[in-house]
């Protein structure tokens, strides 16, 4: 009996744990650039080791790698590294304009086989720059720069409707759903971007570089076909339909009404030749730099229709730079194919139908609220 005792105690000391490693042994990866060169992949990875410095300055180093394939360049990377990659804390992917415009699909790959992959990630385009140098821009508000990107990207999309809150899994759900295609935020460098990457540039009140979210590229397939403006930015993203808050500078009298527009809800009117798309919308006014009465209905009444044919015209324009590119980027075709199944499948390339395709736009908006002034500032001193 006590031998059988002490073989289950041996049996459960010795399975319990037996893939057990330290975190120390670790090189935990938070940021990964992909870049192009040479015809090989030059891959860099943002490692922290946890510890900050004496100046209480979180030490962080970038190591990179080429290779033929993903896996090559990461191999590389290792040779450089004491400790073993772990990729389960990674928090942001920054992909080349080059490598974007030839194809994401290795990278895809990669990243969706690797088991300490979680692909709750977000992905952003290096636009204008290489993708590693945007990784080593170092900010004093985050203790990493793919901490910084990250919380920039989440919170821009809540205040900004030009950004997406659209991390690594919408991406692919879009890359391979029927009838829709993918979109991604992009990323530029303010600024001296050597400069940038140095300690002392995070003590100084004016940083030398940072970086700064841009506006969308757009993909047809897993490639990156053209750019967004930033008015066709937010068209995308009010076409989507995730957006929380989205701002219009709106002319008015030869100057501008600001205006906010916090509650924002979509619908569709799905048919074989033609979507109507409508949107009802309400927010604020934050700012008005024209000398007109707020307390005139009729006033207000024309700043409303004003925000109408805003809103209206920038999601024209998103979906005329989609049919350009023939890229359908907002899953009309996905609500065709959910509706029509055997309609869409008797089409014979989509993208190319959805060029010619009827799309209507109607919208309407309201104010609910002119802020803590009930008339404007210019009414009240000239009146």
């Amino acid at each position: 009996m006590i031998k059988k005792l002490m073989t289950l105690i041996i049996i459960i000391l010795c399975s319990g744990c037996w893939n057990y490693q330290e975190l120390n042994e670790y090189a935990i990866v938070t940021g990964m650039a992909l870049d192009y060169k040479n015809n090989e992949y030059q891959l860099s990875f943002l490692i922290s080791n946890g510890n900050k410095s004496e100046n209480d300055q979180t030490k962080i180093s970038v190591l990179t790698g080429s290779g033929i394939t993903i896996y090559d360049a990461i191999k590389d990377v290792s040779l450089m590294s004491p400790k073993e990659l772990y990729i389960s804390h990674l928090s942001i992917v920054i992909v080349s304009e080059e490598v974007a415009k030839n194809g994401i699909a290795d990278l895809i790959d990669f990243l969706m086989r690797d088991p300490q992959s979680h692909q709750n990630f977000y992905m952003v385009l290096a636009k204008n720059d290489k993708a590693q140098d945007m990784l080593s821009i170092l900010s004093p508000l985050a203790d990493y720069p793919s901490q910084k990107i990250t919380l920039n990207v989440k919170n821009s999309a809540k205040l900004q409707g030009k950004i997406t809150d659209a991390n690594f899994n919408l991406f692919i759900h879009k890359l391979l759903a029927k009838g829709f295609e993918p979109i991604m935020n992009s990323l530029i460098i303010v600024g001296n971007e050597e400069e940038g990457q140095t300690p002392e540039s995070q003590e100084k009140a004016k940083q030398d570089a940072y970086t700064k979210l841009d506006t969308i590229g757009i993909f047809k397939n897993d490639k990156l076909v053209g750019w967004a403006t930033k008015e066709e930015s937010i068209g995308i993203s009010m076409l989507l339909g995730n957006i929380s808050t989205v701002y219009f500078n709106i002319p008015y009298y030869n100057e501008y009404a600001v205006t906010v527009s916090n509650d924002y809800k979509i619908d569709y009117d799905v048919s074989k030749d033609k979507i109507i798309v409508n949107v009802n919308a309400e927010g604020s006014l934050k700012e008005i730099s024209c000398n007109i009465n707020l307390e005139d209905k009729n006033e207000i009444n024309k700043l409303e229709k004003k925000v109408e044919e805003e809103m209206k015209k920038y999601m024209e324009d998103a979906i005329e730079l989609a049919k350009n590119y023939q890229t359908d980027i907002f899953g009309f075709g996905n609500l065709i194919y959910k509706k029509y199944p055997k309609f869409y499948n008797e089409i014979e390339d989509w993208n190319t139908y959805f060029t010619n395709f009827n799309i209507e736009i109607n919208t309407s908006f309201k104010y609910t609220s002119r802020g803590t002034l009930d008339q404007s500032l210019k009414q009240e001193i000239y009146e």
